[in-house]
């Protein structure tokens, strides 16, 4: 599952690059995740970041948009909106707190700083977008609107111990309405519960990326099958975090 974030990771920096011309008045690359509530949206952004930057895990339910970006300053900090006030972040937990005592909106935007010098993604410019599940809020036209014309790459992140649900379908639909042929990847992630039953592990696996392929290639025909093939992953964010944190010795 490394490997699978790894390549995923290639895969959305080589899509973001091909956009630069469309950008040239921005020199962020946006990618927004979506998903159902505790799907692992923030597991894996933390996972691609190598560092538990958003608070993740049972009791850490995302209730707005998250924007993680870098600064060249030293120390992290936090902006709601467009409030030039800044709000110190030293610790994970703070910033889950903080979150948690505003009672934002579920369209509220929250922008955390994150020094450069310690992720070498923030470094080339990549702007990662958590969102709140796709499942509390009727309000979908308003999170495309204030949140996804900017956006670069979509993430749906899914749960690789059920399958693609109709919510999820639906908001992606809304998407690609309003966006021409978005580029769209699904992560299944939690792969490693399928390590409890490995006897049925690549079964699950080819009937996870059918109803992908499909979704991508034939719903909202965002992908050929070719492409599709390279826009579907299998990854376990959690366990990727975890070595990576102690590949840091944290």
């Amino acid at each position: 599952t490394l490997f699978s974030l790894l390549r995923f990771c290639s895969r959305t920096a080589r899509v973001c690059a091909s956009n630069v011309s469309e950008k040239v008045k921005s020199n962020q690359m946006k990618v927004a995740f979506f998903g159902r509530t505790s799907n692992g949206k923030s597991s894996v952004i933390n996972a691609m970041l190598r560092d538990r930057i958003l608070p993740s895990g049972i009791g850490h339910t995302t209730s707005c948009f998250c924007c993680v970006e870098g600064t060249p300053e030293a120390t992290p900090y936090l902006q709601q909106d467009n409030s030039p006030h800044r709000q110190s972040v030293q610790t994970v937990q703070q910033l889950a707190h903080s979150l948690h005592d505003e009672k934002l909106e579920s369209r509220s935007l929250v922008k955390v700083y994150w020094p450069r010098e310690k992720c070498a993604m923030l470094r080339d410019d990549v702007v990662l977008l958590d969102s709140p599940g796709i499942d509390i809020s009727p309000d979908l036209d308003t999170w495309i609107d204030a949140h996804c014309t900017d956006a670069d790459v979509f993430v749906l992140v899914a749960n690789a111990e059920s399958t693609l649900m109709q919510t999820e379908k639906n908001f992606f639909h809304k998407l690609s309405q309003i966006s021409s042929k978005p580029n769209i990847f699904i992560l299944n992630n939690r792969w490693d519960a399928s390590a409890t039953e490995p006897e049925f592990m690549e079964e699950v696996r080819s009937q996870h990326l059918q109803r992908n392929l499909e979704f991508l290639c034939d719903e909202l025909q965002v992908a050929t099958r070719s492409e599709g093939m390279d826009r579907v992953y299998f990854v376990s964010a959690k366990e990727v975090l975890h070595l990576r944190m102690v590949e840091q010795g944290k």
